[in-house]
């Protein structure tokens, strides 16, 4: 394979994801913030561009650029930033518009879903409005509670009654707009990795309102399984993927799985990380490789892994020794701080593991009652800021 197609422009990546690209015999170039010291430029060889990750114009000319200057054919970003995902795609675009037009059609909530519907596919009651004055009158057509999608996004909106559509109008984003049926059942985030046109499922997460947050592998009967990847696998191929990660969330009715939203880019941070506590293997090894052609590995789970969030009620001096003695348990694979917008802790994520969802339940409990009585989190610390 020539240097020129192992060439991948990575954005704002942590350090054991750069090691990963390096032993995957990538050719790589960063893009980092205009202030980021997790990574020595010893580390970069001259290899790092700086932008501003808040200003989504210009990040979208600085990836151009680079990847035009230097014949980068692949970026990636492994992070959580819906903003930089959006530039990244967008330039995507601009870069490659045939070959990207599947991240398109993914990620274009009319487009996708009238691609699913007419190919009598994962099908859902789905009307386009124009304005808001639309929307309402749809909405009133459809049974509540209804969901509202809107823009390239998309910026998703559940309306169960009246007054959650005028306050959703007060403040409603820029249109075109698509009004759907609200889909209830379990919610399972399905990860995909593409190879000439071939998607492999490479994991299976269920989301849940009480109780875990996230659980990996999703319990399943295998019937559900088989029929979440037909339907996945329908889509990335009706969306013309060939090269990829993909990850898709999938709802699973009475009706069988129906496909919500999708985007063609790595799992969120939470589950990757929840992947390789059950495996023993970075998913994002697999991602990286496969950019050179190496099949993926996909290592199955010897355990259950689940996460949770721990609300953060008081900041202060204390909350690391608090989080240490969530560390020390024997079962607790991965405690850290979760980061809000101004860089104060927002919340806590714990990852436990254990031999069956039951376990890893009973685990996350004995966590959530650890923090809970811990006296650093009470809030009665001094030092501690509500």
């Amino acid at each position: 394979m020539s240097k020129e197609y192992e060439r991948l422009l990575l954005l704002e990546p942590e350090a054991h994801i750069l090691a990963a690209a390096t032993a995957a015999g990538l050719d790589t170039w960063l893009v980092t913030g205009l202030v980021d010291g997790r990574l020595n430029e010893e580390q970069l060889c001259g290899r790092r561009v700086r932008t501003d990750f808040q200003d989504a114009d210009r990040l979208f000319t600085k990836l151009v650029k680079t990847a035009v200057t230097h014949e980068i054919p692949h970026v990636l970003y492994f992070g959580d930033e819906e903003v930089i995902h959006l530039a990244v795609e967008r330039a995507l675009l601009e870069l490659s518009p045939t070959s990207a037009e599947p991240l398109r059609r993914l990620r274009d909530p009319e487009l996708m879903r009238r691609i699913l519907n007419q190919a009598g596919v994962s099908v859902v009651r789905a009307k386009s409005a124009l304005n808001v004055v639309a929307v309402r009158t749809l909405a009133e057509e459809f049974t509540a509670p209804v969901v509202v999608k809107a823009g390239f996004g998309p910026r998703t909106t559940v309306l169960r009654d009246g007054d959650d559509l005028d306050a959703w109008a007060a403040d409603a984003p820029a249109g075109p707009y698509v009004v759907e049926e609200f889909l209830t059942g379990p919610r399972i985030s399905v990860d995909t990795l593409s190879r000439e046109g071939m998607h492999q499922v490479t994991g299976m997460t269920a989301r849940a309102d009480s109780g875990a947050d996230l659980l990996y592998p999703a319990p399943l009967s295998e019937a559900d399984r088989t029929a979440i990847r037909t339907a996945v696998r329908a889509l990335l191929d009706l969306a013309g993927l060939e090269h990829g990660p993909a990850h898709t969330e999938v709802v699973v009715t009475e009706r069988g799985p129906r496909i919500a939203a999708s985007a063609a880019r790595p799992a969120p941070s939470a589950i990757r990380r929840l992947i390789q506590a059950a495996t023993g293997r970075p998913p994002e090894e697999d991602v990286l490789s496969a950019l050179i052609g190496s099949l993926p590995r996909c290592p199955a789970p010897t355990s259950f892994a689940a996460l949770t969030r721990l609300a953060v009620p008081c900041t202060g001096p204390n909350l690391a020794a608090a989080l240490d003695d969530i560390r020390g348990l024997s079962h607790v694979h991965d405690a850290r701080f979760a980061a809000a917008s101004d860089g104060t802790p927002a919340h806590v994520q714990v990852i436990v593991r254990g031999g069956s969802p039951e376990a890893a339940q009973e685990r996350l409990t004995e966590v959530r009652s650890r923090w809970a009585t811990n006296p650093n989190v009470s809030g009665n610390v001094a030092g501690g800021k509500w």
